[in-house]
């Protein structure tokens, strides 16, 4: 007999101690289970009990789902990038080390929504912003999703969403930019000015791979794996931004396949590129430092501008300018109007001329129309 058995009769059915720990034993079809539990009374254990019996009973409960951790689940999200060869591969591969400590050892079939919750908690109280949070919970719903409709589990796992107060971007005017440009290193210089014309993503641009580049037909024609797409994302350059590239492309280096080049691009250093903005680094410093001298805020925190504003301010010049919803969403790689919506700020001189005109126009149909009354009579 087991230690402990000999108090059963004080326990209820199914229940008895091994040590400090209550454990709880059953019989489904004829297979006995026996399970250690975090209960501390033996209420609490046989009503653990009869929901184990009742989960077995549904199938709910296998021996598949006894050994299925979160860890391996997010294992599952890690190999799908990689066959898709997704772009997002580094970010993802981090956010899931961060899940996977969190939840790694856990069963799947144990894991319930106010676990999350109490994670999201944990991650509020580390003064995490929630867009954070929710790019981190995604993964771990995707890693779920796909072990359910695998299969492997007999419910999906409702991961909630927490509500995003994003700050709104910011338009970088013309002699804003210049100021931040005087402040950039020369390797910087146009890097800036083309990501302020077109917008693209700052990584996409900065991995961007001189074969990309077509002189002749004055395009450059990122892969899928490079825009976040599954088709290729193919820019048309006017003369301004034609003249950019045909000076980095005048500035190409045998041993460098990228079309920007940094400070330390020199022979013998391509393997301690960075993986995800090449060859020119993240110029954040530079970029700070440029902010600084310029005398503008720089940082969401302090309410100043970075790099990504960029997207803004040229989904916003292109709206402006009469562009189709379309024509930003091409520029600028974004896959749906609602998000590229959000990168147009609007411009309100732009609106001022059209509200003008527009008023301008109505008064002279008002007029027109007076005057042919006025000749009937």
């Amino acid at each position: 007999m087991e230690k402990g058995e000999d108090q059963e009769r004080e326990l209820p059915t199914g229940v008895y101690r091994r040590g400090d720990v209550l454990w709880i034993r059953f019989c489904v079809r004829g297979e006995e289970h026996r399970e250690p539990t975090d209960c501390t009374s033996p209420r609490a254990a046989a009503r653990l009990r009869s929901e184990r019996i009742t989960e077995h009973g549904k199938g709910e409960r296998t021996s598949e789902t006894r050994r299925l951790t979160v860890g391996t689940l997010l294992d599952g999200v890690l190999l799908d990038y990689e066959v898709n060869r997704r772009a997002s591969l580094d970010t993802a591969r981090a956010r899931l080390r961060i899940l996977r400590e969190a939840l790694g050892d856990r069963l799947a079939i144990d894991v319930t929504t106010q676990d999350v919750q109490r994670l999201q908690v944990e991650w509020q109280r580390a003064e995490l912003t929630a867009g954070t949070i929710n790019r981190r919970l995604n993964l771990l719903r995707k890693a779920f999703r796909m072990a359910w409709r695998g299969g492997k589990l007999p419910r999906l796992l409702y991961v909630p969403t927490l509500a995003e107060h994003a700050q709104p971007g910011l338009y970088i005017g013309e002699a804003v930019a210049e100021k931040i440009v005087a402040g950039l290193p020369e390797y910087a210089v146009d890097p800036l000015r083309f990501s302020r014309r077109y917008g693209i993503r700052k990584g996409q641009l900065f991995r961007t791979l001189r074969r990309f580049v077509d002189l002749d037909r004055a395009v450059i024609v990122w892969p899928p794996s490079e825009c976040k797409a599954r088709k290729p994302q193919v820019l048309p350059l006017d003369d301004e931004g034609l003249a950019m590239i045909e000076r980095a492309m005048a500035d190409a280096r045998p041993w460098c396949p990228y079309l920007w080049h940094g400070r330390d691009c020199v022979p013998g250093r391509i393997r301690q590129q960075s993986a995800r903005y090449a060859c020119l680094g993240g110029l954040r410093i530079a970029f700070k430092k440029a902010c600084e001298a310029a005398g503008v805020p720089f940082g969401r925190k302090a309410d100043g501008y970075v790099w990504h504003h960029t997207r803004n301010t040229a989904a916003t010049d292109v709206a402006a300018g009469g562009g189709t919803i379309e024509d930003v969403m091409a520029m600028g790689g974004w896959k749906t109007a609602e998000v590229a919506r959000r990168y147009n700020l609007g411009n309100l001189e732009a609106l001022r001329a059209r509200i003008a005109t527009a008023h301008a126009r109505a008064r002279g149909n008002v007029v027109r129309l007076a005057d042919k009354r006025k000749a009937k009579a």
